[in-house]
């Protein structure tokens, strides 16, 4: 009985671990595909990202957002709007390519193991 018991409440906790935030994520805007911004002085075309596609609490990425009023852009001031530095905290660039935090593209397809993970992936280079 105890054991039937574990089993039932272990099932539990893993339906409410993984399940249930893809459940109560906010549903993502229909077609909005974020198109990137054009880096200054880039020489690679910038990286897409279907909202549709990846299934998570909003609250995720865009971790400043107090859940009720508008998203604003990562870029945002005071948020990650330094385009010249590539390690502090508000680097545009590690908001989008740290691979520790998987708060960041490249960090969560890391941890996930899946999808782009290399520059070419997401970056091809300009004709």
């Amino acid at each position: 009985m105890k054991r039937a018991i574990f089993t039932v409440l272990s099932c539990a906790a893993l339906i409410c671990a993984f399940a249930l935030p893809s459940i109560m994520a906010a549903d993502a805007p229909a077609g909005d595909v974020f198109k990137g911004f054009e880096w200054p002085g880039g020489k690679k075309i910038v990286a897409s990202f279907d909202h549709a596609n990846h299934k998570q609490d909003c609250k995720v990425c865009h971790h400043k957002w107090d859940g009720a009023g508008p998203i604003a852009k990562c870029t945002s001031a005071g948020c990650h709007n330094d385009f010249k530095d590539k390690k502090g905290d508000h680097s545009a660039y590690k908001a989008f390519h740290d691979k520790k935090a998987t708060t960041s593209c490249l960090g969560c397809h890391k941890e996930m193991k899946k999808g782009p993970t290399k520059c070419t992936e997401c970056h091809p280079k300009k004709s």
